[in-house]
């Protein structure tokens, strides 16, 4: 059986939940093809699976990585020819690859080119209702205006998605939800939809023990942060940079590993002190398994592993990302993680946040209570079982 993965290359985490499912169809004896653009590509590539570039499309960012909603909705035409190009790349390649089933990761012209080719298409998506960025607190009658833009794109964009044959979300269901705005939405537009909560390609219980990994990756008994840099390049610079600073000047009672979100250099790395810098890790999981606590933007995937592993988290969503800050505020309320807005964050701040994850047993506590619930979600098998039954149903 062949199957086509489409994931969006804007950022690393949608080709990064692709992977796994196409490594496991792969050992099935499956044939897998990849599509995608950016930094996606050298992710796919040095994941060792097939791969060709399409047309690329980014969304207009500040220096901070904020998404400049104006300047890129004033550019519509010119994602409109994008999407044309991705269109018609789509159809040649799907036309030459012949798969019996498509895994569309949030990329729209996949959908498309699927729906007009009438190839099943699995819809990956994280984010069913989109809403409206902005950075500073909007009057009464502006947060009306916006609430009825979200409906009208809510509304508009399921017409679209809708083309694909089913829709999963690599979300865990109530009341665990990391983004929980997706579940504001009408009945009638769930009703292709189905949480199968994240896609984690290393369960837990697969690794050998803390104390085990902790002692082969080299690490003494010095409590252990994992800090995860990732979204897209401009998101992934600056904070990079700023936490590079903080800890330099960190003190020596904890040991640090941080990785940039580079996948063009996997695994080499530099020690300043008590940190380690990589540009990117091949399988971060022993880390995330061994470390006491994680940093990290809130994108979907990394705040998800956290809680699949049981680790607390502090949070630093990008400024003005709906679904970063949105994210951050569902794992506060539920226990599970502090927030440092990227405007406050300094030296002081990620110390006191960290010493006080580290030192109080209720953080801990509460990860360990959401771990366990979730921990039986298997979200690969699940889209691997939807991708044979429609391939059969196909045939």
């Amino acid at each position: 059986m062949r199957v086509y993965f489409a994931p969006n290359g804007m950022a690393l985490g949608h080709a990064g939940r692709c992977v796994p499912i196409a490594r496991r169809l792969v050992d099935n004896g499956d044939e897998v093809l990849f599509s995608t653009y950016g930094d996606a590509i050298d992710l796919v590539k040095a994941s060792g699976m097939p791969v060709v570039s399409v047309p690329s499309m980014a969304l207009v960012e500040s220096l901070d990585g904020t998404i400049e909603m104006l300047r890129t909705s004033i550019q519509w035409p010119r994602y409109v020819w994008i999407f044309l190009k991705q269109l018609i790349w789509e159809i040649k390649l799907l036309r030459s690859f012949k798969p019996s089933v498509a895994v569309s990761d949030s990329r729209l012209s996949t959908v498309f080119a699927c729906w007009l080719l009438r190839i099943p298409c699995i819809l990956l998506l994280h984010q069913i209702k989109l809403l409206v960025p902005h950075k500073k607190a909007l009057s009464r009658f502006k947060e009306k205006l916006k609430h009825f833009a979200e409906w009208v794109i809510l509304y508009a964009t399921h017409l679209f998605w809708n083309r694909s044959t089913r829709i999963l979300v690599p979300d865990f269901p109530p009341p665990f939800t990391i983004f929980q705005s997706n579940l504001d939405v009408s009945d009638k537009l769930m009703s292709k939809v189905k949480f199968i909560g994240q896609i984690i390609e290393k369960p837990p219980h697969l690794l050998p023990s803390k104390e085990e990994l902790r002692s082969k990756l080299g690490f003494d008994d010095r409590p252990l942060i994992y800090v995860g840099v990732s979204g897209t390049k401009k998101e992934k610079e600056l904070l990079a940079m700023k936490l590079e600073k903080i800890f330099s000047d960190f003190p020596n009672k904890y040991n640090i590993v941080m990785t940039l979100g580079k996948p063009d250099k996997p695994d080499s790395f530099v020690e300043k002190g008590n940190l380690r810098i990589y540009n990117w890790i091949t399988d971060r999981y022993p880390l995330v398994k061994t470390c006491d606590l994680i940093i990290s933007r809130s994108g979907h995937n990394t705040l998800a592993e956290s809680m699949y592993y049981g680790k607390p988290s502090i949070l630093i969503p990008t400024p003005a990302h709906t679904e970063h800050q949105e994210n951050s505020k569902s794992a506060e309320r539920m226990g599970i993680s502090k927030i440092i807005q990227q405007r406050d964050l300094s030296h002081n701040i990620l110390l006191e946040s960290v010493e006080e994850i580290i030192n109080h047993s209720q953080y801990r506590a509460r990860i360990k209570q959401v771990q366990k619930k979730i921990s039986k979600l298997d979200a690969i098998q699940s889209t691997i079982d939807l991708i044979y039954q429609l391939a059969k149903n196909e045939r």
